[in-house]
């Protein structure tokens, strides 16, 4: 039932699924000043912090719309934030900057219940004011994950992987004049694929990353009979470079551009004449888009639609969906940056 939910989630309207909380300003008070007090970047850190946690899908965190209001301490002032800001669920409270320590204390406000679902505590050292926000970003995950039984990646581990993918689909010439000279057929490829690091860089809770590769593609076109008899066999060499973009733990889209190298054996018989045999070689581009549902951490299965364009005498431009399996044959944690 929850992969369902999840699907839904990534085509269906984000107002309509989905969970969305706000962060408010946090009030910073910072007692090493004579006891300064003020809003200054926690709410930002904070923010950030949730969102390299989190997909951004399942569950988006995002700062109130009015951020030059006080910052809410008490309920009356958070249910005064919600009705204003027209929202369900808020993040608010304090960091508090001592001479040896800091500490936090942010409140989840439920509007509907008016009441605090639950209160995050941490403290830290005065030098390690990050890990503390990443300390209480990564319980307000948790929490909110197992209460609502949401699915997230409250632990993002960078991997370096290489994968086999293994593909079958149908191609079909685009433009008009070749439609009617030659029908596409079979399609399918396999190859090897390249991943440095499955976590490059995080933009508002969706992972990104790079990979690239060889991939082998073989397919298969027949002649109209109604002009001639012919085959054509044809063998790609595609070194593509693709943008993955992992929205949730079983969920990434990508978008791909690379070269082409092929090799087409054409066998053509004119009515009344003999058959006659082709060999062309060429290059040509591709660009490509899909989606890919990770199974488990080895197989993987996706759907692409490839997008050829042959350099050769008369340009051929083709569109080919497949569908597919990556299998992980290779896979090794790297260190977690984030």
């Amino acid at each position: 039932m929850k992969e369902i939910f999840v699907f839904l989630v990534l085509f269906f309207p984000s107002y309509v699924f989905g969970f969305d909380v706000y962060i408010a300003p946090i009030l910073h008070v910072d007692e090493t000043q004579e006891l300064n007090r003020g809003t200054s970047k926690v709410q930002s850190d904070l923010l950030e912090a949730l969102q390299r946690m989190e997909t951004g899908v399942i569950i988006r965190f995002q700062s109130t719309r009015e951020n030059r209001i006080n910052p809410p301490q008490s309920l009356a002032e958070a249910v005064s934030v919600c009705r204003n800001e027209k929202i369900n669920y808020l993040l608010y409270g304090y960091m508090t900057r001592r001479t040896h320590n800091v500490q936090m204390e942010i409140r989840l406000f439920d509007y509907e219940n008016r009441n605090v679902t639950q209160t995050f505590f941490g403290m830290d050292d005065n030098n390690n004011y990050e890990r503390l926000v990443n300390d209480i970003a990564r319980k307000i995950i948790i929490y909110i994950t197992d209460v609502f039984n949401l699915d997230s990646m409250p632990e993002r581990v960078e991997h370096t992987r290489i994968s086999i993918p293994i593909a079958a689909g149908y191609w079909t010439p685009i433009q008009s004049d070749w439609i009617d000279l030659m029908f596409g057929t079979v399609a399918a490829g396999t190859g090897i694929n390249l991943t440095p690091t499955d976590n490059l860089f995080t933009t508002r809770g969706v992972s990104w990353y790079l990979s690239t590769g060889i991939d082998i593609k073989y397919r298969l076109g027949i002649g109209n009979k109604d002009r001639y008899t012919a085959y054509n066999n044809t063998l790609y060499f595609t070194v593509p470079l693709r943008l993955n973009a992992r929205l949730t733990r079983y969920h990434e889209l990508f978008f791909g551009l690379g070269f082409v190298y092929f090799l087409e054996f054409f066998q053509m018989a004119e009515k009344y004449s003999d058959s006659q045999d082709h060999f062309f070689y060429n290059f040509g581009a591709n660009t490509n888009f899909g989606y890919c549902f990770n199974i488990n951490k080895i197989v993987s299965l996706f759907f692409r639609n490839d997008f050829d364009f042959l350099f050769n005498e008369h340009s051929l431009i083709t569109y080919s969906p497949v569908l597919g399996i990556n299998i992980h044959v290779f896979t090794k944690e790297v260190r977690n940056r984030w």
